[in-house]
């Protein structure tokens, strides 16, 4: 099988971050179903002069390869401030020439695309342009993966762009049930759309001795240590779970440390905030870290906290498990598709309350359930559903 996959969300040499979840499917895919991919992955034209997370466009190559992988970046104009309703039309412009020439040169047999807005749309648009230049029909497999579907029709003037694309595709795949009830809201017909959840990599995320990772981390060996993971920005509730962190533990005798390992436009927010609330002794900052350094750092804490406000299928909740770390979660959308029923989770509502309710109970879970949960949720059904859906796809194109 080879297949060309196209989405904004994929690492680069500079974000290797940005959308690795993306990457990790295809890399468990290849592993078990062996074949080939190339990767387009666009970004947008960055200006001259603006912010620093406009401007850091410009460090990424135009080519490149990752994990052994080819994966090219072509532009596309989306200025500042400009809006969404363009979005994935100036998209499909700035990538056609190099997707049609990346499909002519490694004739792939399937179009595997990731996020309704703007890849999704922008792709659907050069479907038949694709189709043309091979002189037969690509099929095309569009992963919707959270606020693709969960927020962005709700925006009036996307809802359109967004059904459209959902429409065009051969078959779309949703990470979660939750998402799959929206697609099915949105016009699919229940034959077109699969659920295919995220795995987690057990042979990577185990469990080890918590002072060892601490020692290895430089965090304090009596504290307890409360952990988030993942982008700092509003519908993470990284400033929620500081409020509720601060009610629960301001004044506390113990060691308590809250670390956010991630970085995002509320960074500085949060430092500001945790000295206005007097508690900023007791926060750890430690910035983006590497994929693959992520698991001392599960280890190391008590408790990882997930604090979102939307979620599509968190991986970070699995990978936490995995390590044999207790988890407190807010309960929205996919993530209680993962946590119903696990002893070493809790699930709270989103918000400072239900969030100070779970970090006062979470001493209470179970750790010893936790690698064992995270243990039903390998890649390997999602590889060979994949591969089932793909292999039928591709049969029925011909």
């Amino acid at each position: 099988m080879k297949l060309l996959v196209f989405t904004s969300l994929y690492p680069n040499s500079a974000q290797p971050q940005h959308g690795v979840f993306v990457q990790t499917r295809l890399r468990q895919y290849l592993a078990r179903h062996p074949g080939s991919a190339s990767v387009v992955a666009p970004v947008p034209a960055a200006p001259p002069v603006g912010p620093a997370r406009w401007t850091r466009f410009r460090q990424i190559p135009a080519r490149e390869e990752l994990a052994g992988l080819p994966v090219s970046h072509p532009r596309f104009f989306a200025p500042p401030g400009f809006g969404d309703r363009f979005r994935a039309g100036f998209m499909a412009r700035g990538c056609r020439k190099a997707l049609v020439e990346q499909a002519l040169a490694f004739q792939p047999d399937l179009l595997d695309v990731h996020y309704a807005f703007p890849d999704g749309v922008a792709a659907a648009t050069l479907a038949e342009d694709l189709s043309d230049a091979l002189g037969r029909r690509l099929p095309m497999v569009l992963t919707c993966r959270g606020t693709d579907l969960n927020l962005v029709p709700q925006i009036p003037r996307l809802a359109g762009q967004v059904r459209r694309a959902l429409q065009r595709a051969d078959h779309v795949v949703t990470v979660a049930e939750a998402l799959r009830s929206v697609a099915l809201e949105l016009g699919l017909a229940p034959e077109r759309v699969t659920t295919f959840r995220n795995g987690v990599d057990i042979e990577h995320f185990t469990p080890g001795a918590r002072s060892a990772a601490r020692d290895r981390l430089g965090l304090p060996t009596e504290a307890r240590c409360f952990l988030a993971v993942g982008h700092l920005i509003p519908r993470k509730g990284v400033l929620e779970l500081l409020e509720a962190f601060a009610r629960v533990h301001h004044g506390c005798v113990e060691p308590v440390q809250l670390i956010y390992v991630g970085d995002g436009e509320l960074a500085a927010a949060l430092v500001e905030r945790a000295r206005e609330l007097g508690v900023d002794h007791m926060l750890r900052m430690v910035g983006a870290v590497p994929h693959a350094e992520l698991a001392d750092w599960y280890r190391a804490a008590d408790c990882f906290v997930l604090a979102s406000l939307r979620e599509g299928w968190p991986n970070v909740v699995l990978e936490a498990l995995a390590c044999g770390t207790p988890v407190v979660a807010t309960r929205v959308w996919g993530t209680p598709e993962i946590l119903d029923g696990c002893a070493a989770a809790a699930l709270v509502e989103p918000g400072v309350d239900g969030l100070a309710s779970g970090l006062a109970a979470s001493e209470r879970l179970d750790a010893r359930a936790a690698r064992p949960w995270a243990e039903r949720y390998t890649w390997d059904a999602t590889s060979d559903g994949l591969h089932a859906l793909y292999t039928r796809l591709v049969d029925e194109a011909r």
